[in-house]
């Protein structure tokens, strides 16, 4: 599997920490064996963060010494959330042969 195909088989799930207005909340995805935290930019371009090392456990207690806690969501904005995610370019620095990067 090379670049985007790698996330292609993947069925990403979304979860928020503020169901009733997700967008201002934070969203998390959990891909394949992995978390990742969407981050926007002032300019509303969007990346997701690989959270190292954090199942879903660690995740959960994570945000509770934050205050926080997580929904998952299957709604529109989870939609648009999980083609943001399939449709990003994933790099691998340590992996040259996983990037679609020349």
């Amino acid at each position: 599997m090379l670049g985007a195909d790698l996330w292609s088989v993947s069925d990403p799930r979304v979860f928020v920490t503020a169901p009733d207005n997700p967008e201002e909340g934070r969203a998390f995805v959990w891909a394949r064996t992995q978390w990742f935290e969407r981050m926007t930019s002032d300019t509303g371009a969007v990346e997701f963060s690989p959270m190292s090392g954090m199942d879903e456990h660690d995740l959960r207690e994570w945000l509770s010494g934050q205050g926080e806690d997580r929904t998952e969501l299957d709604n529109e904005f989870s939609r648009v959330v999980r083609e943001e995610f399939l449709e990003q370019n994933p790099l691998y620095p340590e992996s040259p042969e996983l990037s679609n990067q020349e």
